[in-house]
């Protein structure tokens, strides 16, 4: 499914010179209880999460989740176990068919998780559930204002996404105020 907030981010690190890829589905094996003729059984199950955003570049990889809000602990503590999930997945170094390798998507480079939050509302104390495990947490509004910047300089709108190009028309037609309020966050 095609969400705004992550097709901007994605335009934001292409623009960066990051190579992007957005919606990757990966596996996972998640444990699971259930009770079979009076039995508890625990068992493992294979699952499937998307990553809302790669981007990669010479030095760096950004494993990418966009979320509406981090209002409750139990949202922050999944937002945990999602990165954990991708990061092994990659340092596993296979795609979903378990024989081609994409190790070099984290060969000598950093690996940073972000997550890009709407919500400027978010509460710091459910961020700091994620900062303290290494997730950086960042207000959408924040690439937002970069993205605007980067659509004034630009003479001409030769994007190949669709959404990077309708904002410069209409930035280019004074049609929108490109000044994205600054909040405290």
């Amino acid at each position: 499914m095609e969400n705004y907030i992550e097709e901007l981010v994605g335009e934001y690190y292409k623009t960066q010179g990051y190579f992007v890829m957005t919606n990757y589905w990966i596996p996972f094996k998640s444990a699971r209880n259930r009770t079979q003729k009076g039995k508890e059984q625990n068992y493992q199950a294979q699952s499937w999460t998307d990553v809302d955003v790669l981007a990669r570049n010479d030095d760096e990889l950004l494993i990418i989740q966009v979320k509406a809000t981090i209002n409750q602990k139990k949202v922050a503590d999944k937002i945990n176990q999602y990165f954990d999930r991708v990061e092994q997945f990659l340092k596993d170094g296979y795609t979903p068919d378990g024989k081609t390798t994409i190790s070099w998507w984290t060969e000598n480079c950093k690996i940073r998780k972000i997550v890009v939050y709407e919500d400027k509302h978010s509460p710091p104390s459910y961020k700091k559930i994620l900062t303290e495990k290494g997730v950086e947490t960042v207000f959408f509004g924040d690439f937002l204002k970069d993205i605007m910047n980067y659509t004034e300089s630009k003479i001409g709108a030769t994007e190949g996404n669709a959404v990077m190009r309708f904002l410069h028309f209409l930035n280019e037609q004074k049609l929108l105020s490109s000044r994205v309020e600054d909040d405290k966050h």
